[in-house]
């Protein structure tokens, strides 16, 4: 009996875990729009996507343009499955590009003092580096206010 429950819970479970994520439509026309910025400030050299080199950014206008070509005149509703998902890699790539290196997510697995557990922790580069200053200029400090003396700031006793 006991192996038949672990069978239905185990079914079940993978049951959830194969289920294909549901297609969460998007706007076509603000698709458009927003690209149509990007481009702008590709031509323009502005903004995160004025800084890519030449390549990634004939890339950019490249997935841009099937972009757009699958968008004309259609909406989300339109486009098969398979134009769908094409569309979406094309803008999550174009999104990916136009990240910077402070925007990238880095996770850690850290054990926590005492523990045995592990904890995933996730923070973006910029965070990252803003934390490991602040420590720095904590720690300069503390050692700023240490006396050089073994005997301490009153003097020896």
């Amino acid at each position: 009996m006991r192996k038949f429950v672990l069978t239905l819970i185990l079914a079940a479970a993978c049951t959830g875990a194969v289920a294909a994520p549901e297609r969460t439509p998007f706007d076509a026309q603000a698709v458009i729009t927003q690209q149509q910025q990007i481009r702008a400030d590709i031509e323009a050299k502005r903004g995160a996507y004025g800084k890519l080199d030449i390549a990634t950014r004939q890339e950019v206008r490249e997935r841009q343009d099937q972009l757009l070509k699958l968008l004309d005149g259609r909406s989300y509703e339109q486009l098969s499955g398979e134009e769908q998902d094409q569309a979406r890699l094309n803008m999550a790539w174009i999104e990916y590009a136009g990240k910077q290196d402070d925007d990238r997510l880095v996770c850690e697995r850290i054990r926590t003092t005492g523990s045995n557990r592990v904890e995933r922790v996730c923070k973006t580069v910029a965070q990252r580096r803003a934390e490991k200053e602040a420590n720095k200029n904590n720690a300069d400090q503390m050692l700023q206010g240490r006396s050089a003396s073994p005997c301490g700031p009153e003097g020896c006793r």
